[in-house]
């Protein structure tokens, strides 16, 4: 994995446009994330992305502050992100699925706060892959929730292997 930082975050942007051109404008997390920039991303000394948005009020619950559902759909693409910028020919092509998802809430957040949201791959396998991220308000650094995403890899079997399929 010799590719520059400027690959990684070329990977990662790609990606993120690809995922809503492919949503012909509609989806469960098409509004909630296309306010969602790519910042930064990097490839050493692990895959990783940084991504920021600001809170609207579409993203609150009734109490006025950022949906819980809404906290785990961004840990859920931001987290994807930066998958995306190790996958290559024959390897998470597809980005994964996920297994498993865990958020922990630590502090509430209000529409038109900036929030950024780090992901990095603490572990990624042929068919397994462990992402760690974060999200911080971006006025003051202050950690407001945590996230843990593990994906299963769905390429073809054929393709994990570097073979060609025989269909």
């Amino acid at each position: 994995m010799a590719e520059s930082k400027s690959s990684a975050i070329t990977l990662a942007q790609k990606f993120v446009e690809a995922m809503f051109a492919d949503s012909h404008d509609h989806g469960f997390d098409y509004d909630l994330c296309k306010a969602m920039t790519v910042v930064s991303a990097s490839l050493t000394p692990k895959p990783q992305a940084v991504t920021r948005l600001t809170v609207t009020l579409a993203m609150c619950n009734i109490s006025g502050t950022l949906h819980g559902g809404a906290i785990s759909t961004l840990f859920d693409v931001c987290t994807t992100v930066a998958l995306a910028t190790a996958r290559r020919k024959g390897y998470w092509e597809m980005a994964g699925v996920t297994r498993t998802l865990s958020t922990t809430c630590l502090s509430p957040v209000f529409p038109g706060d900036e929030i950024e949201i780090e992901a990095e791959v603490a572990h990624i396998g042929k068919k397994l892959a462990h992402i760690l991220a974060k999200m911080t308000l971006v006025s003051n650094g202050k950690l407001v929730a945590t996230g843990v995403h593990d994906k299963a890899n769905i390429d073809h079997p054929a393709a994990m292997s570097g073979q060609s399929s025989k269909l």
